[in-house]
This record gives C-alpha cells, sequence and structure tokens, in this order.
C-alpha cells in the first residue's frame, strides 16, 4: 500500500495530533483507540477502491477524515460504530464521488451525520466528565463514572443556562472528543492560517454569520454559543474544505454566511442541538448551483 503525499494534508495532520493529545488528557487513551481504529477503516476503505487503478495510492486526505471523525464523535462511543462510520465516510462522503478532489461534501462530517442518525443512543445519551488535572487521562485507558446526559448545548436547550466561559473556553466540560477546548482549535487555527493549510475567510464568514443571528434569534451574547457544541471545531476544519468549499471568493463568503444562519436555525427549532454538521451539508448541497449563479452575475457585470 503506498500514500499519495499532500503537503496540506499533513499540515492538518499536525494540527489535529494537538486535539487529539487534549482529547487523551481529557478522557483517557481510549481515544487514541478510537483515533487509530477510524484511520484503519477509513485508508483500508480507499485502497479498496483505488487498489486496481494506475494510480494506486491512498491519499492522506483518508487519514484526516478518519482523523476528524474520531474526534467529532463522543469518547465512548464502540469502536465498531467510529469504524462503521469510517467506511461510510470514505464510500459515501468521498469515493462515490470519484475519489480525491472530487467529492462535493466533506466525508467526515458525512460520516458523522450516519452514525449520529444511526446509533442515536451512542451519540446523544451519556457523556463523560472530562479530568481538569493532570496527569488527567494520560493514566488511564477510560474515565470511569461520572457520566452526565448534559453537554453544555443540551444544558442551554432544557434550562436556557449558558455554562460558565472560561469552562467552554478551556475545554473542561463533557462533548466529543475534539469540539471541547475553544482556546486550542483556536490556536491550530492560527496555525492553518499562517502556514497556508487554511483559508480565514469561511471561519470568518461563518463566525459572523452565526453571531448575528445568535443576536437575532437568542437576544444574548453570541459567544457562550460559539463555545459551545462543534461550531469552533467545524469553523475551522471543516468550513475550510478545500474540495466541498466553493473556489470563488464571493460565494465563500455566501457560504459561510449561509453554513452559520443554518446552524442557528436549527439548533433554535429543530429537536438536534447540534445544528453544524446538518448545517454544512445542506449548504454543500446547495454551494454548486449557487456558486455558478455568482459566476454568471460576476460576468455579466464584467460585460
Amino acid at each position: 500500500m503506498k500514500f499519495l503525499k499532500q503537503k496540506n494534508m499533513k499540515m492538518m495532520l499536525y494540527g489535529l495530533s494537538f486535539l487529539v493529545l487534549y482529547g487523551i488528557f481529557l478522557f483517557g487513551w481510549r481515544v487514541l483507540a478510537l483515533v487509530v481504529t477510524a484511520n484503519i477503516f477509513a485508508i483500508l476503505t480507499e485502497y479498496l477502491f483505488v487498489r486496481n487503478k494506475k494510480n494506486n495510492r491512498v491519499s492522506m486526505a483518508a487519514m484526516v477524515t478518519a482523523t476528524l471523525l474520531a474526534l467529532s464523535v463522543p469518547p465512548t462511543l464502540p469502536f465498531w460504530m467510529i469504524a462503521v462510520g469510517a467506511i461510510v465516510a470514505i464510500t459515501f462522503g468521498k469515493m462515490v464521488f470519484g475519489g480525491f478532489g472530487l467529492n462535493m461534501f466533506n466525508p467526515a462530517m458525512v460520516g458523522r451525520n450516519f452514525i449520529y442518525v444511526a446509533f442515536v443512543n451512542a451519540m446523544t445519551v451519556n457523556w463523560l466528565q472530562p479530568f481538569t488535572k493532570f496527569p488527567g487521562g494520560f493514566s488511564v485507558w477510560q474515565k470511569i463514572g461520572n457520566l452526565t446526559s448534559a453537554t453544555p448545548m443540551i444544558h442551554f436547550r432544557d434550562t436556557g443556562e449558558l455554562t460558565e466561559l472560561s469552562r467552554l473556553f478551556f475545554g473542561l466540560i463533557p462533548g466529543s472528543v475534539g469540539e471541547t477546548s475553544a482556546f486550542l482549535i483556536i490556536l491550530i487555527g492560527i496555525y492553518l492560517i499562517w502556514t497556508k493549510t487554511a483559508k480565514w475567510q469561511p471561519m470568518l464568514a461563518t463566525l459572523l454569520s452565526f453571531s448575528i443571528f445568535t443576536l437575532i434569534f437568542y437576544g444574548t451574547n453570541p459567544l457562550p454559543l460559539i463555545f459551545s457544541g462543534g461550531l469552533m471545531f467545524g469553523i475551522v476544519f471543516i468550513t475550510t474544505d478545500p474540495v466541498s468549499m466553493p473556489k470563488n471568493k464571493t460565494a465563500i463568503w455566501v457560504y459561510g454566511f449561509l453554513i452559520g444562519f443554518l446552524t442557528v436555525l436549527i439548533r433554535k427549532y429543530s429537536l438536534f442541538v447540534e445544528g453544524f454538521m446538518f448545517a454544512i451539508i445542506i449548504t454543500n448541497s446547495f454551494m454548486p448551483i449557487i456558486e455558478i449563479a455568482i459566476t454568471k452575475l460576476q460576468k455579466k457585470k464584467r460585460s
């Protein structure tokens, strides 16, 4: 088995490795096993599709997809479920479109949405309270006990109360493996922008849109809701996917605007407390048409 070396994917994996380490600290070494399991099944799935092709190398993007998927699920998720999610992510999020560079959806979000819909209890019922003091999870396989049914987003939906901002910022909250620490995600986001691995425009567009519509729909400070759930994780790692996001500069801002708006709308009016994963899939579905329309309008103005 050979791998297609991709600089941007390598830089992304470097950034994600810090979230994996922090996830281990919060929840135990089982986090690493989730990441490894997802990677094994993602790589094998892609290899089965490309093995008989002339260019039969597995892209490093498969590793990024698998790692993003593992970081977007609860630390207690059964291994066989993350394996199924990885297979679905690569098969239906990528290879059915022709492979790397041709997919219209972010494969990791395709996998996460499938797991969420197919295994809803495993994704929503029980959440581990994280370790808060060193060595934390570095000394155990998995944190035992202290289960809760409420993440900050669930708590806000049920009570209207916002979680303390400092806890949200540093990730000392129950939640999916990689979504908890806004501080660490922001640092990695700066690193990705600085190394030109990711564009800042979709990040800013989504953030501004979410903030504006949070003020409109909730009438509250948007910061705690920005730091709750998977929004920051999605803004930095998912909206910036170079394959599934639009190429036109104006379309990128429309793209971010739609994601932010739909995330607030879904959080406010649906049964799903975490709206981002659905918002990105819906936006990806319509962006090709929107981008074509924007491009045609721009050409008309120039002519």
